[in-house]
């Protein structure tokens, strides 16, 4: 079986690399600029242009030739991107390094530990299944999709332990933010470029 799963493996890894890679480093800048506070856009305008109008816009490159029925499939690939966002917030299970000490002024600090990473992947499988829903009429493999929102509580937990950066990436939370949206990527290009 590896002798024919093989040679499949690393002709779609040879064709489609720089998609998986592009699509990762797009989503992840996006998914962690979605998270700046941005006063002149508001929560709402910042989810849309930057993690609706990014997902749609990877969704319309990768998932086939462009024509209207590909628009569509990327409007509300898109748009559920956007609802997810709205209807499933996480920001309960992402600041995973207070302490207890820090209640009241943070109301999170009495969430366990447990219970963050269990609701962040919650909230990232039921993400991703929303943004597979347009997607698997097309593409089967969208259907693995929800799979990897388990890459949220990963990426959080990888954030806390990486060092601030002067810009952007400046505290746990936004290292898992970026990390997010790395994962949510790559595993949306590769449910969109296999065949």
């Amino acid at each position: 079986m590896l002798n024919t799963v093989w040679p499949a493996l690393a002709g779609w890894l040879a064709a489609s690399w720089p998609a998986v890679i592009l699509s990762a480093l797009v989503l992840a800048a996006a998914y962690r600029e979605r998270g700046q506070g941005h006063t002149w856009l508001g929560t709402i305008g910042a989810r849309v242009l930057f993690w609706a109008l990014p997902v749609g816009a990877t969704t319309f490159a990768l998932a086939g030739p462009p024509n209207l029925d590909g628009a569509l499939v990327a409007v509300l690939t898109g748009a559920l991107a956007y609802a997810g966002m709205a209807w499933l917030p996480h920001a309960a299970g992402q600041n995973l390094t207070e302490t207890a000490a820090a209640y009241p002024q943070s109301w999170t600090a009495r969430i366990s530990l447990p219970n963050k990473l269990g609701y962040l992947a919650a909230v990232g499988i039921a993400r991703l299944a929303l943004i597979a829903l347009p997607l698997a009429s097309d593409h089967p493999t969208a259907l693995w999709l929800p799979l990897a929102g388990l890459v949220l509580p990963l990426a959080y937990l990888i954030g806390a332990r990486l060092p601030a950066l002067p810009w952007r990436l400046t505290t746990a939370t936004e290292w898992g933010e970026a990390l997010s949206g790395l994962g949510i990527g790559a595993a949306l290009a590769v449910a969109l470029t296999v065949a």
